[in-house]
């Protein structure tokens, strides 16, 4: 390498940020204010002195705003909060729910280390049952002979950890048929192999034999983590698909459709065993004592071979290890050979197979503690890590004025006149207006950390410093007495549009995963933040960035059919939905109507209308003239016990009473008046006689009350057909042929105020239909509450018999299962209503 001759020139910054293009952007400006009265801007005037000073206070900010985003993002504990700033590691964001059947083979693979191997066959024969699938399931068999007891019942709780697996990890519009363990065949090894003095005779023939078995059996193999970083593969690669945690899986070892197994890899397979010269024969026999020298299986066959090493004089002496030559063996003539042996040869050749069963169960649990061994994923991916500064940390210009100018830390000398201690503090003051900004805008470079976050806390977007003597000498003595911080980030937040920036700021963050939220069609559909709605969609956005692996990675996902109806939270989809919906609580409401019954009695507007007609002093007439428009005061806190009044609702208040405009006062007295509601059609309900002073206070929370109400009742169940499908073979149902393939039924209610608008159902049934996985074709259900109430009891009761069903992993009796089904096909049918799709397919 050779050395430069000469020293690369210092360019200008090419967005004028340096000192010089300050200083010459500064110049500019003063000429265009003054140049009619003042020509002169050399060096030695003190306005450009002044000017100079504060472009190199100015280049300070330019170099920390410079700094790595890492240390932007450091805390004072020098550690990155990455959940905090919604930065999620790629072992969080990239992975996937497993969704075809090669994922699902890797999750099986993974997750049960006594899985041997597995396929899945998708169900494509009958098109109106596409969806099922069978999972075929090849257990790790010990090289040993288990018992047959212990056998069955291993495979019961294999079946069984299958079964929940997939149930957790099931996706919509697709179920488990069955899982079928598959029966081992055994075979044993033969043929005569030449080694060497490396290593005992009995470890070389545990080596041999474990190895077939495992190419024999072992339908894939687990890579770790750093050894597939070392072959050049690349953390996207790794972490596609499902999140495995014992290292990479490749899936294009689930993609063979047989196996096809000779002597031909088996040979080669042994050559690079240490301690192996050559392999003069090999070969598998059977039980029967056949000889293959070639195995064939394909993924219909319900046998699959295994290698049994069994404690048996025949079979020990079918594997010959010699040193140098040795004759072959005629595998077919082993009884006579074993009966040509002395005792003492038995005894030789016992002491031999105790040995290799020593070795082999030390093979064996090496590759056990290895399937069983999770990878710390965590600690290979290297995060970035910054340094803690403290960005606010500010240094008065007036330190690099000269010292003539007495505003520096040595001040004026106490020699001078009061004149000149006067003309310092008052240049001190005039440059304290640009010294108050370049502070603030340094706390607001040390808050950048808070700003782009989901911290719910933040209330402002820009943030102050209040500079004390520390940061300009004696500038306190120029504040006036009661001067403080408070004052200084109150003048500030006058200016800060924080919902406006804090949006951005939000949407910057989902823009990073590609995420967008329905920002105007929220808007225009929101009945219950009145006067709060940017607030509402900050916290919704912060809702949707907090769950966004879940909500991203599995938002194909379908309910566990394990669990109960209480602890199942539904679909992924469905608390995306709700999200974008605008509800930003954290619920697991999985009734809808529950709001409704558990609060309140509901009952329909006419025995509402009766209720309050039998009111005492009820007007039997109100003109509209005589209403008086309600002001807004504060004090709802003070109905902390607030009840409906008549305990009691119906949909034209639940959906009229969530506005203030609707509400209005007919005076009785002076003292008190009716709290009346304009409903639909324009008519005029009196609610309640209260007195005057309490009806704005009142108002207000019942509003509260009715928004709560609706938003919790504001959600949708979702059925899956295939879900509804017959059990048994003797089920017969007048139904479509398509009706279970790729089909879902959305149920909402119609009764809240924001659903009751017709235009908002057009909108939800579009978001749905969109947030739906492209191949699933929705139907949308508006029911009123009497009718919501009846699915819902006829859904748990689905639900709990299919919970059932599914935790005895699909077997058992189906009668009461199929009559729920067909219950909830029975409504569906009942209540579906014909109506061309108002959405984009």
């Amino acid at each position: 390498m050779t050395n430069k001759d000469h020293i690369n020139r210092l360019l200008p910054d090419a967005d004028g940020l340096d000192f010089e293009g300050l200083r010459r952007h500064g110049i500019e400006l003063l000429q265009g204010l003054s140049g009619g009265r003042w020509t002169d801007y050399n060096l030695h005037d003190p306005g450009v002195t002044l000017l100079e000073m504060l472009c190199y206070g100015l280049t300070d900010l330019v170099y920390r705003t410079d700094f790595n985003v890492e240390d932007f993002l450091t805390g004072e504990n020098g550690e990155i909060d990455y959940q905090q700033q919604a930065l999620y590691p790629p072992q969080e964001i990239f992975p996937n729910q497993a969704l075809t059947d090669l994922d699902y083979c890797k999750l099986i693979y993974d997750h049960l280390p006594n899985v041997e191997d597995v396929w899945i066959r998708s169900h494509t024969e009958d098109k109106a049952m596409r969806g099922l699938f069978t999972i075929f399931i090849k257990p790790q068999e010990s090289i040993f002979r288990d018992k047959k007891e212990e056998i069955e019942h291993a495979q019961q709780v294999l079946r069984a950890d299958v079964t929940a697996l997939v149930s957790a990890n099931r996706n919509l519009c697709r179920d488990i048929h069955e899982v079928k363990i598959v029966n081992p065949q055994e075979f044993s090894l033969a043929g005569d192999i030449e080694i060497d003095d490396s290593r005992p005779r009995a470890e070389i023939y545990a080596d041999i034999y474990f190895r077939c078995a495992k190419l024999i059996s072992s339908g894939s193999q687990i890579v770790r983590f750093e050894e597939a970083l070392q072959q050049g593969m690349k953390w996207e690669e790794i972490l596609c698909g499902p999140l495995t945690n014992r290292g990479y899986i490749d899936e294009n070892n689930f993609l063979q459709d047989s196996y096809d197994i000779d002597v031909i890899k088996l040979i080669t397979l042994v050559r690079h065993i240490p301690g192996v010269k050559n392999v003069r024969s090999l070969s598998l026999i059977n039980d029967q004592g056949a000889v293959y020298e070639h195995l064939e299986f394909d993924h219909s066959d319900v046998d699959y071979p295994v290698l049994h090493f069994i404690d048996d004089t025949d079979k020990i002496l079918a594997l010959r290890l010699q040193h140098g030559r040795s004759v072959s063996v005629d595998v077919s003539q082993n009884t006579d050979i074993n009966q040509s042996h002395s005792p003492q040869s038995q005894r030789e050749i016992q002491a031999f197979g105790e040995q290799v069963m020593l070795y082999l169960k030390k093979q064996e649990f090496e590759h056990e503690a290895f399937r069983r061994n999770r990878g710390n994923i965590d600690s290979i991916i290297q995060l970035p890590h910054g340094q803690s500064r403290d960005f606010a940390q500010y240094l008065s210009v007036g330190e690099n004025t000269p010292a003539i100018y007495g505003i520096n830390h040595h001040g004026v000398p106490k020699s001078e006149s009061d004149a000149v201690h006067a003309r310092a503090k008052q240049l001190k003051a005039y440059l304290y207006p640009f010294e108050q900004i370049m502070a603030n805008y340094l706390g607001s470079l040390q808050h950048v950390r808070e700003l782009y976050s989901i911290d719910e806390v933040v209330n402002q977007s820009y943030f102050s410093t209040y500079l004390q003597n520390a940061e300009i000498p004696n500038i306190q003595e120029l504040y006036v007495p009661d001067a403080n911080a408070k004052e200084i980030a109150q003048i500030l937040r006058e200016q800060d549009q924080f919902e406006e920036r804090r949006n951005r700021v939000l949407d910057t963050l989902l823009a990073i995963y590609g995420e967008q939220f329905p920002e105007k069609e929220l808007q225009r559909y929101d009945y219950y933040h009145q006067g709060q709605f940017a607030q509402s969609l900050i916290r919704c956005k912060i809702q949707l960035l907090k769950h966004l692996c879940e909500l991203s990675s599995r938002r194909g996902g379908a309910i566990n059919l394990q669990k109960n109806w209480k602890d199942n939270s539904g679909a992924i989809l469905q608390k995306r939905i709700q999200i974008l919906m605008g509800c930003y609580q954290d619920t697991n409401n999985t009734s809808l109507v529950a709001a409704l019954q558990d609060n309140t009695k509901y009952v329909s507007n006419s025995r509402y209308q009766d209720k309050l007609h039998k009111q005492i002093g009820v007007p039997n007439e109100i003109a509209a003239e005589k209403l008086i428009l309600i002001a807004k005061k504060n004090g709802a806190e003070a109905f902390a016990d607030f009840k409906l009044p008549h305990d009691s609702i119906c949909d034209a208040v639940l959906q009229a009473g969530v506005s203030w405009d609707n509400y209005r006062i007919f005076k009785v007295d002076e003292q008190h008046g009716w709290l009346c509601l304009i409903v639909q059609h324009e008519e005029v309900w009196p609610i309640i006689l209260m007195p005057l002073d309490e009806i704005s206070a009142f108002t207000q929370k019942m509003i509260e009350v009715l928004s709560s109400i609706s938003q919790q009742c504001e959600g949708f169940h979702l059925v899956e057909h295939l879900l509804l499908r017959p059990r048994a073979n003797n089920t017969d149902r007048q139904i479509t042929h398509d009706f279970y393939c790729h089909r879902v039924s959305i149920i909402l209610p119609a009764f809240t105020a924001r659903f009751a608008d017709i235009p908002a159902r057009y909108w939800i049934e579009n978001m749905i239909a969109e947030q739906l996985p492209a191949h699933i074709m929705p139907e949308f259900y508006w029911l009123d509450f009497p009718f919501l109430a009846q699915f819902e009891l006829r859904y748990q009761k689905w639900l709990s018999q299919l919970q059932v069903y599914a935790s005895a992993n699909y077997q058992g009796e189906t009668g009461d299962l199929d009559s729920s089904a067909n219950g909830i096909i029975e409504f569906l049918k009942k209540n579906r209503h014909s109506q061309s799709n108002r959405y984009w397919i």
